[in-house]
């Protein structure tokens, strides 16, 4: 049994130094974000302002042009930009500051709570990892090498052990596809300022994105772990957030997705309801998405009710499990002092890890080199 009040009375000192950052961080990043917000907002009102009033807007223009208005939109500029400027650098020091305290603060905490396995706040998943996964698409990028990675991962924090005979590897990661912003389609007029407000508005409206993570693909647990078989090509299963949304359309436009392979139809109507597949070879994918093994993973998307996503590649399996707040941190949206964090982060570990008995990994499983020896 853990004691998390032993824990907390450990960490108060922290904690409570802590406490302070993360209220101070939350301010300047609230105000910077609705005051990037506005801004793109207003550029993107500004051809319906022209259009509704446009005598009025170029009457202000070539009063502009003549000099005769500079002055108030030097003032206007001034009292925008300057604190814009603060506001950022604010956030910017004071999130620093709070995840060099956090480092220290989940360090202890996961010793405590998880000790069979071994943390590391400063290793991450490297970008190579999340590739080979295939869960996040790649888009066309002009002049793009072969070596160039086109996802990047921002964050750190990793834990490797074993779970019966099952290796498991499991971080926090925040995936930025640099895909789109290098593409052709940055060409096209209004595109980048459309894409720009779609990335910053996003998170207001959706409980699975934050504030704090704008212009991000992916946020949460990303984990590797042995799988009982060996294949050639990549199954991927991705939540049917489309399906949901456009019906049978959706379909249509599922089987253009030529990154990840062919869509893959299967007889299970409750999987079918939550997940889509793809994959490069379908006998494989088939063969790997058992009857059992699909019921198993339907029942995880309910046990966890957050999106998931898997992928089947050579004896590993691939898993991210998506969390606006992040994987092995602390919930910024809460107090430290006051709220149950210690217990939340003990329970998305477990769930985790229980991942394995879940899907029922340790069962006749694939012998191979240790997995924490070849990450």
């Amino acid at each position: 049994m853990i004691n998390f009040q032993k824990i907390r009375t450990e960490l108060h000192p922290l904690l409570v130094e802590a406490e302070h950052l993360r209220k101070k961080h939350l301010f300047f990043q609230k105000a910077f974000s609705i005051m990037v917000s506005t801004m793109i907002l207003g550029f993107l009102f500004l051809p319906f302002i022209t259009y509704v009033n446009n005598s009025g807007f170029s009457k202000w223009i070539a009063k502009a042009a003549s000099g005769k208005s500079m002055g108030g939109l030097q003032l206007i500029m001034t009292l925008y930009w300057l604190p814009l400027f603060i506001f950022m650098i604010g956030a910017y020091s004071y999130k620093t500051k709070f995840k060099n305290l956090e480092g220290k603060i989940m360090k202890v905490v996961l010793e405590r709570i998880i000790p069979q396995f071994i943390f590391d706040p400063y290793k991450q998943i490297s970008s190579q990892q999340i590739e080979e996964s295939k869960l996040f698409p790649s888009y066309f990028q002009i002049g793009k090498k072969k070596n160039k990675q086109s996802v990047t991962n921002l964050h750190s924090g990793t834990l490797t052990g074993t779970v019966g005979d099952t290796s498991m590897l499991m971080g926090d990661v925040k995936v930025i596809n640099q895909g789109i912003s290098s593409s052709v389609l940055m060409y096209i007029p209004l595109f980048p300022h459309l894409y720009m407000a779609y990335n910053y508005i996003k998170p207001w409206f959706s409980k699975h994105h934050s504030t704090e993570h704008f212009g991000s693909n992916f946020v949460g647990m990303f984990a590797m772990m042995d799988f009982n078989k060996r294949f050639n090509g990549h199954t991927v299963i991705l939540p049917d957030v489309m399906e949901k949304r456009v019906g049978y359309l959706a379909k249509n436009l599922q089987n253009l997705n030529m990154a990840r392979g062919q869509l893959v139809h299967l007889e299970d109507t409750e999987f079918e309801k939550d997940f889509v597949v793809y994959s490069t070879d379908q006998v494989e994918a088939r063969y790997i998405l058992s009857t059992s093994l699909m019921e198993r993973i339907t029942l995880l998307k309910r046990k966890i009710d957050k999106p998931i996503m898997l992928s089947f590649y050579g004896n590993k399996l691939y898993l991210g499990v998506q969390n606006p707040h992040g994987f092995l941190c602390l919930n910024k949206k809460e107090s430290l002092l006051s709220s149950n964090i210690f217990e939340k982060v003990h329970e998305d570990i477990t769930a985790a890890i229980d991942i394995v008995e879940d899907l029922n990994l340790n069962t006749k499983i694939w012998k191979n080199e240790s997995f924490t020896k070849s990450v």
